[in-house]
């Protein structure tokens, strides 16, 4: 009996064991094929949360999700402002958020999202902020938006809206003859917004890597964005760009250019398509322009609207253009791929 018995106890131990192996493997199996399939975002599979919706780019994206039928929560600093109500005109649902920086707002903000469009982050064009803030804030910024992205359980596609200077900034000027893209990385960039930025996209791509079982993550890389501000739309940091070059306090410098319209197609497309998984994509202009190429563009398309304000006086110094006679590239074929242009 003593041997049947020790038999037995092997015996349910063994299929213990199996079941357990078995369990596992099972499991293994389900997180696999999870992992295997295309985890896109459609109008019919939930809400889209979309950080920074108040600006220029993000406004964009949630008026791009609601076109196409997407629910859309808005995540914004003050519900109840004024500035905000464009977004609830549209059909958006707003959600307080308040800070990048704090955890408040976010759980409830991210509860049963299915995609994120993660397009916050701090700006200073004024230079006030000092540059370790400028760039702990957008590293954490990113941190936190990803990591509620992944506890709320239910989000399978995040969009990053990093920036071109992430890819290259003074290099283009050094290298006339390069043809930048999305294979490129700025290993030395000069300010605080691009040095920030630059390493909330690396935050990113590492939390991506992490949390490889739950959602898939895109990167979008705008240059300098440009459009119409959308009805009932305040100016956004883009339009305060703008004016410090009129206003001469920005040196003109050369600019990547791209719309709105574009820039929120490739966001929306971040969410839906299963080919943008694990991908970075460039939107900007093949050319770049200076701001007398943009002055002239104006003349020739509107001759008769003005500016409307004192224009700063700069001259070219025809020596140093005659050094640089070539005008950096960028390469936007994968984005424009993307869009079927």
């Amino acid at each position: 009996r003593l041997h049947r018995s020790a038999a037995q106890k092997g015996s349910q131990t063994h299929m213990r064991c199996a079941i357990a192996v078995a369990t596992s493997f099972s499991t293994a199996l389900t997180l696999a094929a999870a992992m295997a399939a295309p985890r896109t975002v459609t109008p019919s599979s939930g809400p889209v949360l979309v950080t920074g919706a108040s600006g220029l780019v993000g406004a964009n994206v949630a008026n791009q999700l609601r076109k196409e039928g997407y629910s859309v929560r808005a995540a914004v600093r003050e519900t109840s402002a004024e500035k905000n109500e464009f977004l609830r005109a549209m059909g958006c649902e707003l959600l307080r958020v308040p800070d990048l920086l704090s955890d408040e707002g976010w759980a409830e903000a991210m509860a049963g999202c299915v995609g994120l469009a993660h397009v916050a982050s701090p700006v200073d064009i004024a230079g006030n902020t000092p540059e370790d803030v400028m760039i702990s804030q957008a590293v954490e910024g990113t941190e936190r938006a990803l990591r509620f992205a992944a506890e709320a359980g239910t989000v399978r596609r995040v969009v990053v809206t990093a920036t071109m200077a992430s890819i290259c900034g003074s290099q283009r000027e050094k290298n006339p003859d390069h043809l930048w893209s999305e294979l490129d990385k700025n290993d030395a960039p000069q300010t605080g917004y691009s040095k920030g930025k630059t390493a909330a996209e690396a935050k990113a791509w590492e939390l991506a890597a992490q949390h490889a079982d739950k959602y898939d993550v895109t990167t979008v890389h705008p240059a300098v964005v440009l459009g119409p501000l959308l009805p009932g739309q305040r100016a956004s940091s883009t339009m305060l760009l703008l004016k410090q070059i009129l206003d001469g306090a920005v040196v003109p410098s050369m600019f990547g250019l791209c719309s709105t319209t574009d820039v929120a197609a490739v966001h929306v497309a971040g969410l839906k398509e299963a080919s943008t998984a694990g991908e970075r994509y460039l939107v900007c202009s093949r050319d770049q322009f200076s701001t007398l190429d943009i002055a002239e563009l104006l003349k020739e398309h509107a001759p008769d609207q003005s500016a409307g304000v004192d224009l700063a006086k700069w001259r070219a110094d025809e020596k140093v253009a005659a050094l640089k006679p070539k005008k950096p590239s960028t390469d936007n074929a994968k984005a424009c791929a993307l869009l079927g242009r």
